[in-house]
């Protein structure tokens, strides 16, 4: 069984999505240099801002493996990294390392194919560009956004919106974005058709 580096994280990222961290724990930096070193990337597991502290008995089961896309030095010996989804994975197991590291043992998960945007979910794709031209530090993650696929834009909204972990890991667990479409539609007061 594969195995990989956790970092739980209160800032979400689903494969294809982009996320800032900055890294302050010894053990962190450990796993970032690790993961540099080896080119094998880590995991960031979903929890609520309120279960930082929690971090072992607050890791659900669907958590994203992630490469770091860039990195540098920040003062007071800290590091800030970006980091990009690239797939979902299910943990079976976690054990704690000799310095708190948390590994996993996983096994991949489902992932969401891409899928070209309909008339009825344009709105989704013009709605997050809206969001990241108000959010432009968030936007300029990505050098070439996908709003013409569905999959992207429905796990792009999953990591922004202010839901509860188990409500975000009920939608990521799904075998394709539809029930996320129809979620996003109505959260969003979009008109909705089941029969559309």
């Amino acid at each position: 069984m594969a195995r990989t580096a956790l970092l739980p994280s209160s800032g979400h990222v689903l494969p294809g999505g982009r996320l800032e961290i900055t890294v302050a724990e010894a053990k962190y930096i450990r796993m970032v240099k690790e993961s540099l070193a080896s080119s094998s990337g880590f995991t960031i597991c979903m929890i609520n801002e309120a279960d930082e502290n929690q971090e072992v008995k607050k890791i659900p089961a669907i958590a994203t493996l992630v490469n770091i896309v860039d990195f540098n030095a920040l003062e007071g010996g800290l590091l800030g990294i970006t980091v990009e989804g690239s797939k979902k994975i299910r943990l079976i197991d976690i054990h704690i390392d000799y310095d708190g590291l948390l590994i996993g043992e996983y096994k991949p998960y489902i992932q969401w194919h891409s899928l070209p945007i309909s008339r009825l979910t344009q709105c989704l794709s013009d709605k997050l560009k809206l969001f990241y031209s108000t959010m432009p530090e968030i936007g300029a993650l990505y050098s070439a956004p996908k709003y013409n696929d569905i999959s992207w834009i429905c796990q792009r909204w999953i990591e922004i919106l202010p839901l509860e972990v188990q409500y975000k890991q009920l939608l990521i667990t799904q075998e394709s974005p539809k029930l996320t479409i129809r979620f996003l539609l109505k959260l969003l007061d979009t008109e909705y058709h089941d029969d559309e």
